[in-house]
């Protein structure tokens, strides 16, 4: 929110001194570029780290909560306790962590896991990444074409 409210101030004082608003609608859609290639460039790192690692079976234990960060969920394995990568899900929390249940994990030679959940956000991040990504190029093309004539 506090990012937002800077944007706009700083959009107003642009405003207030003269700069063109087609130079800031350029500008603020660079900044969206900068941010969603950012967004798919972790997305894929994250793809590629999970390329080599191997499978691991493990049942749900706990939550674990750092002092800061978010909460995620810790597994229990032969290999000993593995502290998901990613934040655990907060909705239907107690239908997807059944400690019951034997689950598929993927494990890195670093030793982050990588449960069902984390690999479906990774994979829709890229898709979603990708195409915001295109469509921002389509629309900076034509944005482009449009000044530049």
């Amino acid at each position: 929110m506090e990012i937002l409210i800077g944007l706009v101030i700083v959009i107003a004082l642009l405003l207030l001194l003269g700069v063109e608003a087609s130079l800031i609608i350029m500008g603020v859609l660079a900044l969206m570029g900068l941010v969603i290639a950012a967004t798919l460039a972790f997305f894929i790192y994250t793809a590629m780290t999970m390329i080599g690692s191997r499978r691991v079976k493990g049942n749900f234990k706990r939550f674990e909560k750092p002092e800061k960060g978010f909460s995620r969920a810790v597994y229990m394995t032969d290999e000993g306790e593995l502290k998901n990568s990613f934040p655990n899900e907060m909705i239907l929390k107690k239908r997807l962590y059944v400690p019951e249940k034997t689950v598929s994990l993927l494990v890195t030679h670093k030793g982050r896991a990588y449960d069902s959940y984390s690999r479906i956000t990774v994979y829709v991040g890229l898709l979603l990444g990708t195409a915001s990504v295109a469509m921002l190029v389509w629309i900076l093309r034509y944005y482009f074409s449009m000044i530049w004539r």
